[in-house]
């Protein structure tokens, strides 16, 4: 009977230990998208020339988003073949693309309202909900979800799902078509740069 009773109190101890870590965990999330939000802003109102914004943008990304794990799914099975060279090359087009993209779409931003409205469990992460409400419309507000994780015992981002639309995901379909069309990574990482001049120009 006492050892029924010590290993029922074990089990207490680890759910409220579980529970206790979580809560960290959603709080640390908490602090980690506000912090960044807070950084878009300033970005935006604050960098007036783009060459400003993209370097601001891109040190925001790289501080806060898990690039390689996110650019590696994104690649998907190309990656498991590709030589270290073609995947260094590939990661850093990938990560130029995106801040490029991003910088391009905050010139559009005009400081809408973002609300913090709470967590929830995500796998071995946290996603913390987020809604953007533009000030001169009544239109119902954006839900960005933000998926993250911790690498090297810290979070970051591996994903942005905004409403119901995961970024990881289209952009890992855009890249297999891409791929599909050129038929190998070489030509999938040739459309990226592409691309990048392309954005250059907007």
């Amino acid at each position: 009977m006492i050892s029924v009773f010590r290993t029922a109190a074990a089990t207490l101890v680890l759910i409220s230990t579980a529970g206790a870590s979580h809560a960290a965990i959603e709080d640390d999330g908490k602090r980690m998208i506000q912090r960044m939000t807070q950084s878009v802003d300033f970005i935006v109102k604050r960098s007036k020339a783009r060459a400003d914004r993209e370097a601001r943008f891109r040190k925001l990304f790289q501080e806060n988003f898990d690039v390689r794990t996110i650019g590696r799914w994104v690649l998907g099975r190309p990656w498991r073949t590709a030589t270290a060279a073609q995947k260094a090359a590939y990661l850093e087009v990938f990560q130029t693309y995106i801040v490029k993209t991003y910088t391009v779409q905050l010139s559009g931003y005009g400081g809408d309202q973002l609300q913090l409205v709470g967590t929830e469990k995500d796998g071995r992460g946290v996603a913390v909900i987020t809604h953007i409400k533009d000030k001169s419309s009544r239109n119902r507000p954006i839900v960005i979800r933000w998926r993250l994780r911790k690498r090297n015992s810290r979070l970051m981002v591996r994903d942005v799902v905004i409403d119901g639309i995961s970024m990881s995901l289209n952009q890992r379909r855009e890249f297999a078509a891409v791929y599909a069309r050129e038929g190998n990574i070489d030509g999938l990482i040739a459309t990226i740069r592409r691309k990048i001049v392309e954005l250059d120009k907007k």
